[in-house]
């Protein structure tokens, strides 16, 4: 008669614990992953590039730092001739609210209503087409900036007169797409400053590649100087009147023997070369716009 051994059971006691660890590990995993797809779908489908660009603008910051390095006298020099500037541009804020309390109070004399008031947000350009760099750009505003199609884009000189740069055409959550008034596709109009004349810009031909626009369908006269300024109009919804879109060229033409109007070249009032941050109006919301 044979003896029976009692068979020992080598199953591991820890298997259920190896097992639920894993378990929790692989749904850590998965759960990870789907916030990882859904942050990059929400890049894609809402301004993907926007974060790419964005650092490009670091740069600025890292050359910022390398101020550290320099010779403290170096240094003094910058903060004096900084100090000022700024001073400077204190005497001209001062300046600037001496006129708007005394056109406020000659509005109040007069019983003029006011004008709508208007904001201005800054915005730096992001992304350019290198093969139509003076025609259009990104900027990083945008409906969460409260940013809106059809609001003029702007420039300052240095005597802190306004210069068209171009409209907002397309607006997404964090950026903004802006045609400029080179762009042939953009229609605005602008008034002559030496006869009051209302033309339409991009309504013509010009010669490529000596950055100016055609300014057309103005009313015929013989009266356009050369170099007169053209200012917005205020036609436009979100563009405030006064600001200015450039100068006339020489030489104004006749489109046809049938069409009564003029054709003549823009100089526009900004340098896209040097372009690299911009303001945009923000115009006060309408009643029927208020959902």
């Amino acid at each position: 008669m044979t003896k029976k051994f009692p068979v020992k059971n080598h199953r591991n006691p820890r298997l259920p614990l190896i097992v639920a660890l894993v378990f929790i590990a692989v749904l850590t995993v998965i759960t990870a992953g789907f916030r990882v797809v859904r942050y990059a779908i929400g890049h894609i489908a809402d301004g993907f590039f926007y974060p790419y660009n964005k650092l490009a603008r670091q740069s600025d910051k890292l050359s910022d730092n390398s101020l550290l390095l320099l010779d403290k006298n170096v240094l003094a020099s910058r903060v004096e001739k900084l100090t000022a500037v700024n001073r400077e541009l204190a005497l001209q804020s001062q300046s600037a609210n001496a006129l708007m309390d005394e056109n406020r109070k000659l509005r109040s004399l007069l019983n003029l209503r006011g004008n709508a008031k208007i904001s201005y947000t800054t915005a730096g350009i992001l992304l350019r087409d290198p093969q139509h760099f003076s025609d259009g750009f990104t900027i990083d505003k945008g409906r969460r900036d409260g940013i809106r199609e059809g609001a003029a884009v702007v420039d300052v000189n240095d005597n802190g007169r306004l210069l068209l740069v171009g409209i907002v055409t397309q607006v997404d959550s964090r950026t903004g797409k802006v045609m400029t008034v080179l762009n042939k596709a953009l229609r605005i109009s602008g008034r002559v400053s030496s006869n009051k004349a209302v033309g339409f810009t991009n309504t013509g031909e010009v010669v490529p590649g000596r950055g100016r626009a055609a300014f057309g369908m103005l009313p015929v006269r013989d009266d356009y100087i050369p170099g007169s300024m053209v200012t917005t109009t205020g036609f436009e919804l979100g563009v405030p009147a006064g600001i200015k879109i450039g100068e006339l060229h020489t030489g104004s033409s006749r489109n046809s023997s049938e069409q009564a109007d003029f054709n003549c070249e823009l100089v526009p009032a900004v340098n896209f070369e040097s372009l690299r941050f911009v303001a945009v109006a923000m115009m006060p919301v309408r009643p029927e716009e208020v959902r």
